[in-house]
């Protein structure tokens, strides 16, 4: 047991190195601010872990065990920023402490297997809330995405079964041993796949004219605008439809030129003061100060761009736009990000090619 939690600690700790120094400070942003969160958690559970086994100091060890199992409750959190949603960081934290606290207060207890099925399946919960999440991206769980959706689910149908036969098996301390084994060895395959997919979701998200992240430019271009009393800026979300589909007939060459393509005419399309972030892997942000009959027409120019037949697709392809303004729905980045994309689901709703203003 102990050599296992050593090797969480050890893996736990890289992982975090790797997710603050190649993600956070690569591109800070909230998404990679709680991920980051989530990796020190677990680095920091994980070592109380091991010392209270050492030290043979049950509450500690079973404290700190609980308060990891919050951290996929921080990667669900982060998903959610990543797209605009609002993240609800408060239910890491809700989820911390009432797990802590039921485990620590059943110590010895009959009751304590359960306490520990039970703050497992909550885990297992937000693991799958977060496939949901990463199936809702343009990729749909595949690619560098899919090592993180894939032992999501493995986490899920572990809690089932742990809760399943808790029903129909008695409770014994062997059990609990294992299923404590069992909890050690899942969280390292389970940072391992985060760190890969999470690493790459945030390099994704970054500017690639300018090099930094694009939502920490436009919330301060946002915050500036809004002191001047500007109110003619506007949040474009410009998506591809059907990626995943196209993706597959293009290949990951083909795929990626497509999406170099994509940003190649929004930038030709748009004026030089316009910021321009890949969100996701199909799909751009545009935070643009026009009127809005000038925006209406490089809207329709960029769809007219995309659906024009390339190399990458031969039969063209098409593309969803969303258009939220801040005289509807303020300067807050989160706030627009979401509008702008609940419209652009609805043009893709409507069959693709053609933009939605989001109304308030």
């Amino acid at each position: 047991m102990l050599t296992a939690e050593l090797a969480q600690v050890v893996v736990a700790t890289v992982a975090t190195v790797c997710m603050i120094g190649l993600g956070f400070l690569y591109a800070p942003s909230r998404a990679s601010a709680l991920w980051s969160l989530a990796f020190v958690v677990v680095m920091v559970c994980s070592s109380a872990v091991a010392v209270g086994s050492r030290a043979d100091l049950e509450v500690l060890r079973v404290i700190a065990m609980g308060i990891m199992l919050s951290a996929p409750t921080l990667i669900w959190s982060g998903l959610r920023a990543l797209r605009g949603a609002r993240p609800h960081e408060w239910v890491g934290a809700v989820t911390a402490a009432l797990a802590a606290i039921a485990l620590s207060a059943t110590i010895g207890t009959d009751v304590f297997p359960w306490a520990f099925r039970i703050a497992f399946a909550v885990m297992a919960v937000f693991a799958g809330l977060s496939v949901g999440e990463l199936a809702r991206r343009p990729e749909r769980a595949g690619g560098t995405s899919m090592p993180l959706a894939v032992f999501s689910f493995v986490v899920v149908v572990a809690a089932v079964a742990s809760l399943v036969a808790g029903l129909f098996t008695q409770s014994t301390g062997d059990s609990l041993d294992f299923l404590r084994s069992v909890n050690s060895l899942g969280s390292l395959a389970y940072i391992i796949c985060a760190l890969v997919t999470l690493l790459f979701l945030v390099r994704r998200g970054v500017d690639v004219r300018t090099g930094t992240a694009f939502d920490t430019v436009a919330a301060d271009r946002l915050a500036r605008a809004q002191a001047a009393g500007e109110r003619s800026w506007a949040l474009l979300y410009v998506r591809i439809d059907d990626a995943g589909d196209v993706r597959t007939v293009s290949g990951e060459g083909g795929f990626a030129a497509l999406t170099d393509r994509l940003r190649a005419d929004t930038a030709e399309i748009f004026p030089t003061e316009a910021d321009i972030g890949r969100v996701e892997p199909a799909a751009l942000a545009v935070l643009v100060a026009q009127p809005a009959t000038i925006i209406r027409e490089r809207v329709r120019t960029l769809l007219l761009a995309i659906a024009a037949p390339h190399d990458a697709v031969q039969a063209g392809t098409s593309a969803s736009i969303g258009w939220a303004g801040v005289s509807e729905f303020g300067y807050d980045l989160d706030t627009l990000m979401s509008a702008a994309r609940g419209a652009a689901d609805r043009a893709a709703a409507a069959g693709g090619d053609r933009w939605e203003r989001a109304v308030n």
